[in-house]
């Protein structure tokens, strides 16, 4: 079996390299790939750490701030930055051949148990219990939330990746779009409230989209949000006996509001992810937005159009509540790595309650990496100085990863499910989904392909008799 899924994650991570280049890959403004990794290296003791990592403005900072790192220790820090879904198949591709290029990588909350128990990545808990008690206790691993730290664990194998930023889903809204269309944001929205909303507030005249969401095809993409709203919607991929039940009429009344809602949003759906329509309803031209809480930091930075103008509401639900994901970025060390012990010294810097401080003296309080420790929700400054952050807390700390959809399922995980395989089917399921947004395929056509694909990696995973 694990060679199966080794394979599966492989072609998905191909696959991924193809996507990305169809794609705006949106990103960090110095370029895709800033610091390639290389060996070698000018600073201290000539250590070198290299480092794989999405774009996401958080990595953006952890990358500006590690020189700090290097001013106390003399190991130098080297990242290599891109796109998701760039960075996923770049990690896959390095950590599933045994490259070896990265002494550590960012995962997404749903590929952190799939690298550790295929030993792609190193278990944290015996280089913790190696620690002296002091060091234990001056990182406090117990400040951690305990919903996210969970989701960094395994049953096999402990504590995969330590949390860099943690989140879950929420609606944003402009406030002064609403204001000035007369629209009211319920306190607990449904998806039919939502695109109600959307459609009053769609103005193409004036350059305004009704909603940012998104399009773009991909495993931790399009599926993030769709696959929140498929939960919403009563959806699930598999029954207790772990036959699929995608091609179903469940499905279908999800798909066709999907499509629904990309009418009142941005101009080319599909060809937008995460960072896209992150600077849409930065620039302020989208009334709603409905993507991860970390993102209400970027909105908040004083080069935000929409800084002081932004709304918060809980994810929407229709069929079932609290459908809320729990997602995020963790890092973890390659197994691989030929610097394992200075790794996890980073690791445990760049994670640790000194780093959420410097990042608020150097940043800013929303800049302040969200949703990873208690501590961070007991600080009032930080509490008074960003509105978003009790919303955040709340979101986080009430999904429900146990529990993903409205029926009993045998897996766990929100809107990506945790599952090895997932990587691969789930990328079907991207695409088909794009297709049928784009009009270049049909629904029924669509479902049936992603039902064939979700079946046989149950059959080929071994999960049923």
């Amino acid at each position: 079996m694990k060679k199966k899924v080794l394979g599966m994650l492989l072609v998905a991570a191909m696959a991924g390299t193809l996507l990305a280049g169809c794609g705006s890959s949106g990103g960090n403004d110095g370029g895709a790939d800033s610091s390639a990794a290389e060996e070698g290296g000018s600073s201290g003791d000539g250590k070198v750490l290299n480092v794989a990592s999405v774009n996401n403005d958080s990595m953006v900072i952890m990358e500006e701030l590690s020189s700090k790192y290097t001013e106390e220790t003399g190991v130098e820090v080297k990242f290599t930055i891109l796109s998701e879904n760039e960075i996923r198949s770049k990690i896959t591709q390095d950590a599933g051949l045994g490259g070896g290029e990265y002494d550590l990588f960012t995962l997404g909350t749903s590929d952190m148990a799939s690298y550790l128990d295929n030993g792609w990545s190193e278990p944290l808990d015996p280089m913790f219990e190696a620690l002296s008690q002091e060091e234990q206790d001056e990182y406090d691993l117990n400040d951690i939330i305990e919903s996210v730290r969970k989701s960094c664990s395994t049953e096999a194998n402990g504590l995969g990746a330590l949390p860099f930023y943690s989140e879950s889903t929420m609606i944003c809204y402009n406030k002064e779009i609403f204001e000035q269309k007369g629209l009211t944001m319920p306190e607990n929205p449904t998806w039919e409230d939502i695109y109600e909303l959307a459609a009053a507030a769609d103005d193409d005249a004036n350059g305004i989209s009704g909603i940012a969401i998104r399009g773009l095809a991909g495993y931790g993409e399009n599926q993030y949000v769709f696959g929140s709203i498929f939960n919403a919607f009563g959806g699930q991929y598999y029954d207790m006996d772990w036959n699929a039940t995608y091609d179903n009429e469940t499905t279908r009344e999800a798909w066709e509001f999907y499509k629904k809602l990309m009418t009142v949003a941005e101009d080319s759906p599909t060809t937008c992810g995460y960072t896209e329509c992150l600077n849409l309803f930065a620039q302020g031209k989208a009334a709603i937005y409905y993507d991860a809480t970390v993102s209400a930091g970027t909105f908040a930075g004083d080069d935000s159009a929409v800084k002081g103008k932004v709304g918060y509401a809980p994810a929407p639900t229709a069929a079932k509540d609290n459908t809320g994901t729990i997602g995020g970025w963790g890092i973890a060390i390659s197994s691989k790595s030929q610097n394992k012990d200075q790794a996890f010294d980073f690791l445990r810097w760049c994670t640790s309650k000194e780093y959420v401080q410097l990042v608020q003296e150097e940043k800013g309080f929303a800049s302040t990496p969200s949703g990873t420790r208690y501590s961070t929700y007991e600080n009032q400054e930080y509490l008074d100085a960003c509105d978003f952050a009790e919303p955040t807390f709340n979101a986080i700390n009430s999904s429900d990863a146990e529990n993903p959809c409205l029926n009993e399922v045998p897996y766990t995980g929100n809107s990506l499910p945790n599952l090895p395989e997932y990587s691969a089917w789930g990328t079907t399921v991207a695409e088909q989904l794009a297709a049928y947004i784009s009009g270049s395929t049909d629904l029924d056509t669509a479902i049936a392909t992603c039902q064939e694909a979700i079946d046989s990696a149950a059959a080929e995973g071994g999960y049923r008799d």
